[in-house]
């Protein structure tokens, strides 16, 4: 006698390897960064969910720009990036600035100067994408 598969028991089957497959649709991995999004960001006049001022409301890009009284300059970023902590690489560190701003002050700057809620504002891939962007200023 010969033994059939129930078409519900195939189809249990299948779709665990499907979910197997595409990790169930969760990503666990970390989160991708694309730099032209986070330029777009970092370049809105407004950002976050409170409509904080954006990035370049005290980012000068460069010294054609403007002095650097408000903030350093987005040129160079990824370049004094690498070297701002021991031990830490740019992304790192770039990261940790935009969710800690006070956990690395920049010399010549204050305390609190930096907007502290970004973490709270901005999602991950937000975050990521802007981390992205400021690797690409050395």
């Amino acid at each position: 006698m010969r033994k059939m598969f129930s078409p519900f028991l195939v189809l249990v089957v299948v779709a665990s390897f499907v979910l197997a497959a595409c990790g169930g649709g969760k990503s666990d991995g970390p989160v991708v960064g694309n730099a032209e999004a986070g330029k777009k960001l970092y370049e809105s006049s407004t950002l976050g969910s409170n409509s904080a001022e954006g990035c370049v409301s005290c980012h000068n890009y460069d010294e054609a720009a403007g002095e650097a009284d408000k903030a350093p300059y987005t040129a160079g970023t990824a370049a004094r990036a690498e070297s701002a902590v021991a031990g830490m690489s740019a992304e790192e560190y770039i990261h940790e600035s935009i969710i800690t701003p006070d956990a690395y002050v920049v010399e010549g700057f204050k305390e609190g100067d930096m907007y502290q809620k970004w973490q709270a504002e901005l999602s991950e891939q937000q975050i990521a994408d802007l981390v992205a962007y400021l690797l690409t200023e050395k």
